[in-house]
């Protein structure tokens, strides 16, 4: 996995740098700041993470992490940074990140992390989780129809849409038409917003 590491100082990119060597065994293959030129030129390299160092969201490191997936929709954006509150954590999530590690959780988190973007799955530490538990009224919530609710936990838990079709019973072109109504009823793009919503409404286990 090629990792872009960014952070706003040298200090920083090489503090994080030497953990992910030495500790974790994994390399950085591009690093850089939050300058627009150098995000670009970091990007021409077709890294799978991007790892981005900020306690909190500014409009330098919103537009840099917002600029990633524009460059490249194949690289994922796990963001380590301080512990989020509910405003900050919206600001995180219109930036459609992948995950979100809080720097409190020890390097055996980052670990996990890194190892569930390796699979293509999203993470999110406890402190994040709980910040995405707090629910909206049900009456604000869209209406599913019972078999979408029963396929929208089985896709946000990781089941591939086959093997899901498969548990309910149904065929594969009838789960994916499912699926297609979920993430229009929900407005949501891809499994990753997906799990954010199951898990915000409890649907699934942190």
């Amino acid at each position: 996995m090629l990792i872009y590491l960014l952070a706003a100082t040298q200090f920083d990119r090489q503090a994080t740098a030497t953990a992910l060597r030495h500790e974790l065994d994994r390399q950085v293959a591009f690093e850089s700041g939050f300058a627009p030129v150098e995000i670009w030129t970091a990007m021409r390299g077709n890294p799978d993470l991007a790892l981005v160092n900020a306690d909190r969201v500014t409009a330098e490191t919103r537009d840099a992490v917002q600029m990633i997936p524009r460059l490249r929709k194949q690289t994922r954006v796990l963001i380590l940074g301080a512990a989020v509150e509910p405003a900050g954590w919206k600001c995180w999530a219109d930036c459609g990140i992948s995950g979100y590690v809080i720097k409190d959780g020890g390097i055996e988190e980052l670990r996990n992390a890194l190892t569930a973007m390796e699979h293509g799955e999203p993470y999110y530490s406890r402190g994040v989780i709980e910040v995405l538990q707090e629910r909206p009224k049900a009456a604000d919530r869209p209406a599913l129809s019972r078999r979408e609710a029963e396929l929208l936990p089985l896709l946000a838990q990781g089941m591939k849409l086959r093997d899901a079709a498969s548990r309910m019973t149904v065929s594969y072109k009838t789960a994916d038409s499912y699926r297609t109504s979920l993430l229009r009823k929900l407005g949501m793009r891809d499994r990753v917003d997906l799990v954010r919503y199951a898990i915000r409404e409890g649907l699934v286990d942190a």
